[in-house]
């Protein structure tokens, strides 16, 4: 069990992208079919969805989704209004060139755009680009010379593989999927589910763009992507209200969640790490929140179906399923004994690594400076029938404030 969920968390940003592309390729068969009776739903969808996605974006400040909003609704209605005939017609098709090559760039230029709310001064700037594009796209083929063939240079282009006759992938798809490829691999910091849900939307769209002669295929390309920015929305909001930004564990708020839920038995340990304030005050924030963060992932790997929490301040939440004390002692030992046998050295700015690969290299190695001891010390109590919430967690700060009189580094049980 302990394998897994560590392997569950790192698949989980991909389930949605997943389901969306799964979405799409069992819904494309049956599009005619849903469209003789849910014709005017099925193109009026992706509006009212990306309604609600600005919406949203806008209350929970998350610029970048909206943003991504923007640009699919934007794609779409160009499509609906200006791209209705076959891609015969040179019009289309060289709308169609340019969205191909023009979705991707956009793509990329929103993934690195300050977050900033969709509806601000600085949101409502990558708008007026897209406008300022489809004015460019709409404008330059009436003032172009006569004599340039826009329609052969856009299918030389466009038809890069051939079977047959019949082209077979379309070279902005392509450069679509390598765009993605690259978002694949560029995270900013503390974002896991947005890169993936960009790679998911441009795959998406590198789709429609392979089937774009398919009735309908705009609208289910624009219904997927927002409906996926809408529940990528949904779990980066939830992240940011249950996770702590620093330990990357859950936070009190999820804590009081997760007790509430709970029925029966279980274990709580109430955990705080030993003269933090005098550490902190001593060493700088900067060396205290590195504290913090190594102790957040030392109480992570605690064995037992033990679930870590980070209470507030330096203190720490460990819950162990139905179990008894004596029971859960060895892993809580075993926590408290790695904490207290990791080496920690204080390093300056400009000794740092520039990287984690070297941080790792140079672990171990104090080169002449002193290694600090970090402890813990552990409160335990478990829980009994009928007891509330407040009680458990009332009688393990007795146990810690034991384990502080006592000396330190050290667990003690709830009478």
């Amino acid at each position: 069990m302990g394998a897994v969920l560590p392997a569950i968390a790192l698949i989980r940003p991909a389930l949605f992208p997943l389901l969306s592309l799964l979405l799409c390729w069992l819904a494309l068969p049956h599009l005619n079919t849903w469209a003789d009776d849910y014709g005017i739903l099925i193109l009026a969808a992706p509006f009212i969805l990306a309604a609600l996605c600005l919406l949203l974006a806008q209350v929970f400040s998350q610029g970048r989704i909206g943003q991504m909003a923007v640009l699919t609704i934007a794609s779409y209605s160009l499509i609906q209004w200006q791209m209705q005939s076959t891609l015969d017609d040179p019009e289309t098709w060289w709308l169609y060139f340019w969205l191909t090559l023009l979705f991707p760039l956009n793509t990329l230029f929103v993934r690195f755009l300050p977050d900033r709310r969709p509806l601000s001064p600085e949101g409502m700037l990558f708008p007026a680009l897209l406008l300022l594009q489809a004015g460019l796209l709409l404008w330059l083929p009436q003032h172009m010379p006569a004599q340039i063939p826009t329609q052969r240079i856009s299918e030389w282009v466009l038809t890069f593989l051939r079977q047959g006759d019949d082209p077979l992938l379309p070279l902005p798809a392509m450069f679509s999927f390598a765009i993605a490829a690259i978002l694949l691999c560029v995270r900013l910091p503390r974002e896991r589910d947005i890169p993936l849900a960009f790679v998911g939307l441009l795959i998406l769209h590198g789709l429609m763009f392979w089937q774009f002669d398919q009735s309908y295929m705009s609208a289910l390309t624009a219904t997927l992507s927002l409906l996926l920015l809408l529940a990528t929305l949904l779990i980066t909001n939830h992240q940011l209200a249950f996770i702590d930004e620093l330990t990357s564990l859950p936070g009190r708020r999820a804590l009081m969640n997760d007790l509430k839920h709970r029925h029966g038995h279980y274990l709580l340990v109430m955990a705080d790490i030993d003269h933090f304030k005098q550490f902190n005050d001593t060493h700088g924030h900067d060396t205290g929140d590195h504290v913090l963060r190594l102790v957040a992932s030392q109480l992570a790997k605690t064995r037992g179906g033990c679930r870590a929490y980070r209470y507030g301040g330096e203190e720490f939440t460990l819950v162990f399923p139905s179990m008894d004390a004596i029971d859960c002692r060895p892993f809580i030992e075993a926590t408290r004994e790695r904490i207290a046998a990791y080496p920690l050295v204080i390093r300056d700015k400009q000794q740092r690594p520039a990287n984690n690969r070297n941080g790792k290299k140079q672990r171990g190695r104090n080169s002449g400076q002193k290694a600090l001891r970090v402890t813990m010390s552990f409160g335990v109590a478990r829980r009994q029938k009928g007891e509330t919430i407040e009680a458990v967690m009332k009688r393990a700060d007795k146990a810690l404030y034991k384990a502080k009189q006592n000396g330190r580094n050290r667990t003690e049980d709830a009478v």
